[in-house]
């Protein structure tokens, strides 16, 4: 699959950084992710379907409650990373968050790059 960089909302680094999930992605996929995520725009739907994904369970902190999410082992211009579906989303099948233990904006990529996305 092939898709483009988008500027996101600022959000998924709140989300991703929040221990409930930090500890499961850390059991489940083998790394703590970089606090924030990278959207993808891609050319086609994601296969949300896949029988690869991983699931993350919902949790409550703070008062708060966390939904629960899938995440799907990719590469991403060859780096290893997870797509992380949330549950409740209003993102259209082709946008993409992207998760990867080491920020990938620092790896040289900008809104409007065109990245290569691999499901493992």
């Amino acid at each position: 699959m092939r898709g483009k960089i988008l500027s996101g909302l600022g959000q998924g680094q709140y989300f991703i950084s929040r221990e409930g999930y930090s500890r499961q992605f850390m059991k489940k996929l083998g790394f703590v992710p970089f606090p924030g995520t990278l959207n993808v725009l891609l050319d086609e739907p994601f296969p949300a379907g896949a029988s690869q994904a991983i699931k993350i369970e919902g949790f409550q902190e703070g008062g708060k409650s966390f939904g629960k999410c899938k995440c799907y082992r990719i590469k991403l211009n060859g780096i290893e990373a997870a797509v992380v579906r949330p549950e409740k989303s209003r993102y259209p099948a082709e946008l993409i968050e992207v998760i990867a233990p080491v920020k990938l904006r620092t790896l040289g990529l900008e809104d409007g790059d065109t990245v290569k996305v691999i499901l493992l």
